[in-house]
């Protein structure tokens, strides 16, 4: 049987101590205060990569696109403009498709 500290009543301590998200939560705070900051960044990429990869139909707007072919927004739109990337309009809005752009970069490099 678990004993509790005097000062805390035994609610508190099973709302704060013995949730499955309370801890979660702290197990994944104290992992992240030992995580470079460079590290971090490259899963963040990763998994944005990896959602891409997910959904090869899925539509991209310009922030998805520059993602996947390494490029600034600015580079991307200069090509659209310039009609050296694959690119559909919508509108005012530049739609791009995974499966091309990867074509494209393919045959570019």
């Amino acid at each position: 049987m678990k004993t509790y500290p005097s000062n805390i009543t035994k609610t508190t301590y099973r709302e704060e101590e013995t949730t499955f998200d309370g801890l979660v939560q702290r197990l994944v705070e104290k992992a992240l205060l030992n995580v470079s900051e460079p590290l971090i960044e490259t899963v963040v990429e990763r998994v944005i990569t990896r959602k891409i990869a997910d959904d090869t139909e899925h539509p991209m707007e310009i922030e998805e696109a520059a993602l996947l072919v390494k490029k600034s927004k600015q580079t991307v739109y200069a090509y659209c403009s310039q009609g050296k990337i694959p690119f559909h309009k919508s509108g005012s809005r530049n739609i791009f498709f995974r499966k091309e752009l990867i074509e494209w970069l393919r045959s570019n490099r």
